[in-house]
This record gives C-alpha cells, sequence and structure tokens, in this order.
C-alpha cells in the first residue's frame, strides 16, 4: 500500500516503511552519515515547496544540516528501551497523537489561491496536522540530543503552535542544543523567520484564534482580536503573506519528519505502521 500520487511518498511493504527514493535507501542505510540525511532532507523540502509552487530559499541548507546533526546526536543518547517506546508512537500510537504523521505532503500543501476564506482553512490545516506536530518532534529531538530525557509524550503534545514555538525560542535562548555550528545555528534561526508572520503579528496567535474560530470576516477583510499583540483588522495581502510563510515552514518541517523517520528506521529496522481497518 502507498499514499501519494501526486509525489512519490511512503509505501507500506515487508520491510516497513520507505520512501521510493534513493536518498531514503543511503539515509536509512547508515543512520550516522549525515550527508546522506542532508541529501534526503533536501530532496523533501524541494519537491514541498515545488507543490506550493514556491521557489526554494536559500536559508534552508543551514536548517537541514542541523536537523541532521541534531539527529545524529539524538541516536547517540537514546537507550534499547527509549527507542522500543519511540517505535511504538511512530508505528502505533500516531493515530491518537499525530494523525497526519503518515499523510503525504499533497494533504497539506497545495498553492495559493485567491479566496480568503479558503486560504485561511488551509493555513490552519497546515498549521494543525503538520507544523505543530512536527516543530515538537523537532524540540523533542533537539532536546535529547543534549542529553535530556523529555518525555515522549511532549513530542505528541498536541496541534498548536504556542508551545513548540516557546520551546524552539527557549532552546535558541540557551543554546541548545551546545554542539550546533554557526552555520546550523542560522539554520535555526531561519527556521524561525519562516515561522513569523510579519508585520507586528504573531504567528502563533493568529492560528490559535483561527482554530477557535475567534475571528471575522467582513467585507474582505479579517479581525483578529489577539491576546497580546491587539485586535486589529487585516487584507488580504496579509493573509497571503500568512499562507505562503506556512507553506514554507511546513516543507522544511516535513523535510525534518522524513530525516526523522528515516534515522529511527536505519537505527533500529523498518517501521511497521499500524493502519486502521
Amino acid at each position: 500500500m502507498s499514499y501519494g500520487a501526486w509525489m512519490d511518498w511512503f509505501i507500506f511493504g515487508e520491510r516497513g516503511a520507505m520512501l521510493p527514493w534513493k536518498e531514503w535507501g543511503r539515509a536509512a542505510e547508515d543512520p550516522e552519515d549525515m550527508l546522506a540525511s542532508m541529501a534526503l532532507g533536501s530532496r523533501a523540502y524541494g519537491a514541498c515547496v515545488n507543490a506550493a509552487d514556491l521557489p526554494p530559499r536559500k536559508g534552508h541548507e543551514g536548517a537541514v544540516t542541523a536537523f541532521a546533526h541534531i539527529l545524529h546526536h539524538m541516536l547517540d543518547e537514546l537507550d534499547e528501551d527509549r527507542l522500543l517506546e519511540l517505535r511504538y508512537v511512530l508505528q502505533e500510537g500516531w493515530r491518537e497523537t499525530s494523525p497526519g504523521l503518515w499523510e503525504p505532503p499533497e494533504a497539506v500543501i497545495w498553492p495559493i489561491g485567491k479566496d480568503m476564506r479558503t486560504e485561511l482553512l488551509s493555513l490552519r490545516h497546515c498549521v494543525e496536522r503538520a507544523i505543530g506536530p512536527d516543530l515538537l518532534r523537532l524540540s523533542w529531538a533537539a532536546m535529547t540530543s543534549a542529553g535530556r530525557s523529555p518525555p515522549l509524550l511532549s513530542m505528541e503534545a498536541g496541534t498548536g503552535l504556542f508551545l513548540p514555538l516557546a520551546m524552539l525560542d527557549r532552546m535558541r535562548a540557551e543554546d541548545v542544543p551546545p554542539f550546533l555550528e554557526d552555520e546550523e545555528r542560522e539554520g535555526m534561526a531561519f527556521l524561525r523567520s519562516e515561522l513569523s508572520a510579519g508585520g507586528g503579528s504573531f504567528i502563533d496567535e493568529i492560528a490559535s484564534e483561527l482554530t477557535h474560530q475567534r475571528h471575522v470576516l467582513r467585507d474582505g477583510r479579517l479581525f483578529i482580536e489577539a491576546r497580546t499583540s491587539g485586535g486589529r483588522w487585516f487584507d488580504m495581502d496579509d493573509v497571503l503573506r500568512w499562507r505562503e510563510r506556512g507553506l514554507r515552514s511546513c516543507s522544511l518541517l516535513l523535510a525534518f519528519r522524513v530525516m526523522f523517520l528515516a534515522s529511527v528506521t536505519g537505527e533500529s529496522g523498518g517501521l511497521r505502521v499500524s493502519f486502521p481497518d
């Protein structure tokens, strides 16, 4: 069985979940090979931004390099029990905690349109289904790579952006993980910039207001009463800017997701995913 006619995506067979890409094979064959992991992440990122009909941005290379470095050290810090627990989450527990984990990118990525309501729904779906869960997953991997022992529950703690953004900001402020090179720190800063709304707005607040339906649409404009940045009206240009940044950050985090799954596969064997009957 496979998902995604839109692009080649995960195949679920006797050897477990795998992408039918040579980059996946190389990364999963040797999880210590950072260059192979980076090549896999770069291909996934390129495929996703292409599907969004957006050009890739130069800063993504540093982020992908940081992801590979984090995953390299994450594997060193995982003992057998934690690895078994992680495998359970990725094979079975995902159905309750992160139901979008094995979906193809087409489930959250499609080109920007011109209807405000559609674009707002698309942004909300992308945040809840991919950006929030994958940013939490990245934060968990980064803390683990630094020798800490965050519970796996924290990796699947919800779909919003407030907690994962707060974790990302705190890690960057505290220089966690400490082994990142300057280029990799710049890459993480690039990821954070892609997760900003711009224009004095906060993307986590916007996402929260959309999720809880606390917004007003009137005469082609959107009003949001954000809790910290206050209430204001936004126009279509603002919404399109949010959508583009959402698509770009989603593409980068889906690249991390693929790299993460390849690392776990290479370290512990194929993941045999359980789907509903």
